[in-house]
């Protein structure tokens, strides 16, 4: 068996995420099998889709998975499908309490990102995984500290935050 550092990364990143919503909202847990199975569907089905200059050449690869691609906004995206389906007109709530824990989770995936020697610089010495692992980290502590806000300013401020760090450290991913 090959050991996979990421895939270990990715596993405890789901806990610890997990862990941290089901602190603020318990009854997340009903919907982890919903929430885990479309958040990797989404995450390899937004990978195919952005890459589908090679997919398109190499249909066999759709679902090799174990050859990597995943991506981070089809598995939130696949994520929050697998909330709204399970909770209907509540979801809102239950996905705040979700965001909360989610850039805790990106931060130790970017650390997987790291051991897999994945995002090297393309310009100057920082290894980019690592500082958006730390900016992801800066999130995490104003989601936190948004606890007592509504649900809707906690799911927005997570995924304009989220999407400010990836703009700003985009470019400059390997």
């Amino acid at each position: 068996m090959i050991f996979h550092g990421y895939g270990l990364m990715v596993g405890i990143a789901i806990v610890v995420g997990w862990s941290v919503a089901e602190k603020i909202e318990p009854k997340v847990n009903k919907a982890v099998p919903g929430v885990l199975l479309l958040g990797f569907m989404g995450a390899r089905l937004y990978h195919v889709i952005d890459m589908w200059g090679y997919y398109n050449r190499n249909l066999g690869q759709i679902l090799a998975v174990w050859n990597g691609g995943l991506s981070i906004w089809g598995a939130i995206i696949g994520g929050v499908l697998g909330l709204w389906i399970y909770f209907k007109g509540d979801s809102l709530k239950v996905m705040a309490a979700a965001v909360t824990g989610l850039p805790l989770a990106q931060a130790i995936g970017r650390i997987g990102n790291g051991i897999n020697g994945e995002f090297v610089q393309k310009v100057g010495i920082l290894p980019w995984w690592g500082a958006e692992a730390i900016l992801d980290l800066m999130l995490f502590g104003a989601m936190w500290s948004l606890r007592g806000q509504s649900s809707k300013v906690r799911v927005g401020v997570c995924l304009v935050g989220y999407a400010l760090i990836r703009l700003v450290l985009q470019p400059y991913r390997g």
